[in-house]
């Protein structure tokens, strides 16, 4: 490593701290309130796990450094010509958030004067614990008729109030369980509910969500990098529960492990004596809740050798 690299970049970027091959410094684009920007100096990159931002350190220095910084700099690389790096790293725009619109057979099971189709989802939704309350806040309803003939369904609304995905659950003798939108998983499950100021409990499916207060279902057992719920976690940094099936271990051990990197705290809730989270009552989430483990090195490697 480039001793007099790392100098110049400390002084334009302030102190760090290093984690294996990177240094980790304060973002002065999002301007994260913890250090997020990596920076490997032997391959002349950086990236902001928090806005995204990337490019090449000549870019930093050049934006960010005094005019001594960039001589300095100059002379170390040989780059005197900066003058086509100043666009080539900056954010990407957006893309248009996803909107759907639920089935036009869908009934809101929170309305007055149902039809009396409605008692069989009502019946359904009983048997899975799942309450009147419940059933108003989560805006729950049922197809009776087309597509998602006789399925429970459960929509998702972003931060906008605006519909981007909904859960489509038989409760009839369909031996398909689930036939979900064809669209993009990648929501953040009813992002408008969640309270991002207090932890957030990671479950897999909306069932499971529906038995644990501020849960966001993965829709899945996995979460990767490049979700916009793994980047909205690393952004607001809440305390947070994960309560995944036991028989997908390996997998709930990978996305703690990928957590804990970006600095998280993770907590994990044993669901090994349970077949899942939303078989059991919301008492009983709650105490696998309060009992759950911090996850660290050492938690993580007596998981590893137990499973």
């Amino acid at each position: 490593m480039n001793l007099k690299k790392l100098v110049i970049i400390q002084d334009t970027l302030g102190t760090f701290y290093k984690s294996k091959n990177e240094h980790l410094f304060l973002c002065p684009f999002c301007k994260h309130h913890k250090k997020k920007m990596s920076v490997n100096v032997d391959r002349d990159v950086f990236k902001c796990w928090v806005c995204d931002t990337k490019g090449g350190i000549s870019y930093l220095v050049k934006r960010f450094g005094t005019s001594e910084n960039q001589y300095q700099w100059e002379l170390i690389t040989q780059k005197i010509d900066m003058s086509s790096i100043e666009t080539m790293f900056e954010n990407k725009p957006e893309a248009p958030k996803q909107t759907i619109a639920l089935p036009k057979e869908y009934v809101c099971l929170a309305k007055k004067g149902l039809p009396y189709s409605a008692r069989e989802p009502f019946v359904y939704l009983a048997t899975r614990g799942v309450s009147r309350r419940d059933i108003l806040y989560f805006k729950i309803g049922y197809c009776e008729t087309g597509p998602y003939k006789k399925r429970i369904i459960i929509p998702s609304f972003n931060e906008d109030g605006d519909c981007d995905y909904f859960i489509a659950r038989s409760y009839g003798t369909d031996w398909l369980k689930y036939k979900n939108p064809p669209t993009s998983k990648n929501v953040i499950f009813n992002d408008l509910l969640i309270d991002w100021n207090n932890s957030v409990t990671l479950v897999e499916g909306m069932f499971d969500a529906l038995k644990i207060k501020n849960s966001i279902p993965l829709l899945g057992s996995t979460l990767n990098e490049k979700t916009k719920l793994f980047k909205k976690l690393v952004t607001r940094q809440p305390k947070i529960y994960i309560a995944l099936d036991h028989d997908v271990i390996s997998k709930s051990l990978k996305v703690i492990s990928t957590m804990i990197e970006y600095g998280l705290k993770v907590y994990r809730l044993d669901t090994s004596k349970i077949e899942d989270i939303g078989s059991v009552t919301k008492q009983e989430a709650e105490y696998l809740k309060e009992n759950s483990t911090l996850m660290n090195v050492e938690n993580m490697l007596k998981l590893q050798w137990r499973n």
